[in-house]
């Protein structure tokens, strides 16, 4: 009976109760508090291409980003220059691809990129 334990009580450890978020992604994010300190090198550029524009008509802004920044870090960057609110940002890795120039073997360059989802009506001049 040993062996499978029969005569023993349950003592698993159970986990701790998870932290109650708000209901809103723009209280995860941490955007209603902006402060004026945050890395200057979060956002490195716009990723303009049709896609992008496309997507900006929506509400939805393109940007190339630091390879170390988070979610959090990126809302706090675009509310503070861009002054809007992000609701939601997404993150997506570029792999780097190999090419070849003029018959020698590279790489282009990979790097990551976030979409900035915006509330109805408001908007970032890009150009």
């Amino acid at each position: 009976m040993s062996l499978l334990n029969l005569g023993k009580k349950n003592t698993a450890v159970k986990p701790a109760p998870k932290k109650e978020r708000a209901g809103k992604v723009v209280a995860t994010l941490g955007v209603k508090h902006v402060s004026g300190k945050m890395n200057p090198g979060v956002l490195v550029r716009p990723h303009i291409t049709e896609k992008a524009a496309a997507s900006a008509e929506k509400g939805v802004y393109v940007f190339n980003v630091s390879l170390h920044a988070n979610k959090l870090e990126i809302a706090r960057a675009v509310a503070l220059f861009y002054k809007v609110n992000p609701i939601k940002v997404t993150i997506v890795a570029i792999p780097k691809k190999r090419i070849t120039v003029k018959g020698r073997p590279g790489f282009r360059k990979g790097g990551k990129k976030a979409y900035v989802f915006l509330k109805k009506g408001e908007k970032i001049e890009l150009m």
